[in-house]
């Protein structure tokens, strides 16, 4: 099914309420696309692939073309205003970055798609902010003390929404959403286990990551 261009607002609020992003890194694009495909069969609604990923621009295409009309395809790891616009122009409905530029913000807020550059400090953070970000991401959210961190920041900043991701771990996800974060990208390493996935087990890896998903609701003990 074609999935058509949500308003902002809507696409917006549907992130937020979705909270759990799966992050896609692969080593071919082929794996990719069966990695996204068994990880939306497993209850993602939020596909993020990566940059990193080869051909990644017809990946999102295609994803996006195709995917369930719940389902939103984002494109992380973007670098460079231009790389925003050629995702944009591929389907993705949001945008993530590890850095903050204007040009990053821009072409999204231009296209109504969801902008998600990094902030570490208070001060990246609000300037994020007042650039246009839809939402901020923290990073590298664990290396400076993981939940504890977001929580400090929320007593000056109660408002901005945010979100993290890299390294974070199912298990770790409601302390992060307990802490005041609205999304939280969990670790392609633990959605997409490397034995499964060099066999070819999208099945398998669709049973793993709906425990995965459920657990970083807080719905399941690993």
């Amino acid at each position: 099914m074609t999935n058509t261009l949500l308003p902002i607002e809507t696409r917006l609020r549907k992130m937020l309420a979705e909270q759990v992003v799966a992050v896609i890194r692969a080593a071919s694009g082929e794996r990719a696309k069966n990695a996204a495909q068994a990880l939306i069969t497993a209850g993602f609604k939020l596909v993020e692939v990566t940059m990193t990923v080869p051909g990644v621009q017809e990946i999102i295409k295609e994803l996006a073309a195709h995917a369930p009309q719940d389902v939103l395809i984002g494109a992380g790891t973007v670098m460079s205003g231009p790389e925003a616009r050629q995702c944009i122009d591929s389907g993705a409905q949001f945008i993530v970055s590890p850095v903050c530029e204007i040009d990053l913000i821009r072409p999204c807020r231009d296209a109504g798609v969801v902008s998600i550059p990094a902030g570490l400090t208070p001060t990246e953070i609000v300037h994020a902010y007042h650039m246009g970000a839809h939402v901020v991401k923290i990073f590298p959210a664990g290396s400076v003390g993981g939940p504890a961190y977001v929580r400090a920041l929320r007593g000056p900043l109660p408002d901005i929404p945010l979100w993290v991701s890299g390294m974070v771990q199912a298990r770790e996800a409601p302390a992060y959403f307990q802490a005041g974060v609205q999304l939280v990208g969990l670790n392609f390493a633990e959605l997409l286990p490397q034995e499964l996935v060099d066999a070819g087990n999208w099945d398998g890896i669709s049973a793993h990551a709906r425990t995965v998903l459920l657990q970083a609701r807080g719905l399941r003990d690993a």
